[in-house]
């Protein structure tokens, strides 16, 4: 798709907004009943500090930074903010042996500072710079692992309708894109450098539905300067909507749809132009100590002259149980269907795209994506009191057609399916634990195994995968 039809999708996103005539919700991170500070937001531009008017609440050394009034009520105000991320990994038989080996491991370093502005009710100005080095590594850096210094977001927030109760945000720059539980539309945090877009998007609540509609295209990353930008070649729009039902079972609804367009789109049974619409549901909530998350999408569009006809099934099922006062235990299984293509000497294409996942969802390795995929994934995570975190868990993963490869977590063809029948691609434990060692900082370790399956022993041989890393991060 052109520029010309891109501005078409931001058009036409912008008059829906225009004509919903309503609000957008306020920004979270107040500070919790017992005073105690919040904790930090992944995505920190939804951290608020106003509470930090009272000079009481001002107990840590950051809090001097954290809100900077410039007038009286305080409306007006200039807050900052950082993260470093230092994280060391080592990865045996990476892509199962398809790479350079690297005996040694490598060392990844992580630098986000933002700046977000509040100029009264109405205007907002956030931004977010962000670097990336890599060391070590044999073969060099892969594409999200380095990058000098670059601008990450830069967004301008405007409220244009002051009413009672309600309130219409229109946002516009770059920015981050997160829906629902972040399982297809998601900031990429599991590798060094973070997604995001450039777009326009507009935040509306109707009653209990809140409502979200945006056309965006992913920024690229280069290694130089301020060098990043996004083109034509990849776009998509939407409009997403989550209501609380108010019941007791389901809980919450999130009603969506996404249309995408990608150039010379990938698949195994070859390229071609991609525009694809997507229409999903996802059914979330609570009931006492059951959690639940169960979504599906349907996605029609064209490859090429051909036609698209693809689905995905997604569930997560968790029981908590509390231990004490800081420990609790939650057991819990995740099931999901991404459908893959069934027939590689046709022109249709049945291969579902999952846009942009998120790979924490599978493991810290992700050694496969959400393209033709099946998978089992039992968990538990154990907190033990409010510093220490163990979390446990096992993945079985199978092709859904044996037609069709296996993917990437960023969607790109890993093997292809001609050359093996076998339906098993392995089973991949993993064990991580944390220690959060005060507000700011918290240290992990992560150690995953990828036994590889006959899929992957067949197609061509390759090796079992073994992930050890180490990751302290530090917020302020």
């Amino acid at each position: 798709m052109g520029g010309l039809k891109f501005i078409k999708k931001l058009t036409q996103c912008i008059g829906i907004l225009v004509s919903l005539t309503v609000i957008s919700p306020s920004a979270a991170g107040i500070a919790a009943s017992d005073g105690s500070p919040p904790s930090y937001n992944a995505s920190r531009y939804l951290e608020d500090y106003r509470y930090l008017k009272d000079p009481s609440m001002r107990t840590d050394f950051w809090d001097r930074l954290k809100y900077i009034p410039f007038n009286d009520s305080g409306t007006t105000y200039l807050s900052f903010g950082g993260e470093t991320r230092q994280h060391f990994e080592s990865i045996r038989n990476e892509n199962w042996g398809a790479t350079v080996e690297d005996n040694n491991g490598w060392y990844l370093q992580r630098y986000l500072l933002h700046a977000d502005l509040h100029i009264g009710d109405r205007l907002r100005l956030f931004s977010q710079v962000q670097s990336g080095i890599e060391t070590g590594r044999s073969g060099g850096p892969r594409g999200v692992d380095e990058d000098r210094l670059d601008l990450h977001q830069l967004f301008l927030d405007f409220s244009p309708l002051p009413l009672k109760n309600k309130n219409l945000t229109i946002r516009v720059g770059r920015q981050e894109i997160i829906f629902g539980s972040r399982r297809f539309l998601n900031y990429r945090e599991r590798p060094n450098l973070r997604l995001s877009h450039d777009a326009v998007m507009g935040m509306v609540k109707l009653g209990r539905t809140d409502v979200t509609a945006f056309a965006a295209r992913p920024v690229q990353i280069d290694r130089d300067y301020f060098d990043n930008n996004s083109g034509n070649e990849h776009s998509l729009w939407g409009l997403y909507t989550v209501t609380d039902l108010g019941w007791a079972v389901p809980q919450k609804l999130d009603v969506y749809y996404i249309g995408l367009n990608r150039e010379q789109a990938r698949f195994d049974q070859g390229r071609a132009n991609e525009v694809r619409q997507s229409l999903g549901t996802r059914l979330w909530g609570k009931y006492g100590a059951l959690d639940y998350n169960f979504e599906f999408m349907y996605q029609f569009g064209s490859f090429g002259d051909a036609t698209i006809s693809a689905y995905a099934l997604a569930s997560d099922t968790g029981y908590t149980w509390k231990l004490g006062a800081d420990s609790k235990i939650r057991f819990s299984l995740r099931a999901d269907i991404y459908n893959g293509d069934d027939d590689p000497n046709d022109a249709d294409l049945n291969a579902f795209n999952p846009f942009f996942p998120k790979g924490k969802h599978i493991s810290q390795l992700a050694a496969t994506g959400l393209i033709n995929q099946r998978d089992l994934h039992p968990k538990m995570n154990i907190q033990f009191n409010k510093h220490w975190f163990l979390t446990l868990s096992t993945e079985f993963i199978w092709r859904d057609s044996l037609d069709d490869g296996i993917y990437s977590i960023a969607n790109g063809l890993l093997k292809t399916g001609q050359a093996s029948r076998a339906r098993y691609v392995g089973t991949q434990p993993e064990v991580e634990l944390k220690w959060q060692v005060d507000r700011h900082l918290d240290i992990k370790g992560i150690f995953v195994f990828f036994d590889a399956g006959p899929f992957i022993k067949d197609n061509p041989p390759g090796n079992d995968i073994i992930y050890l890393g180490t990751m302290a991060t530090y917020r302020f």
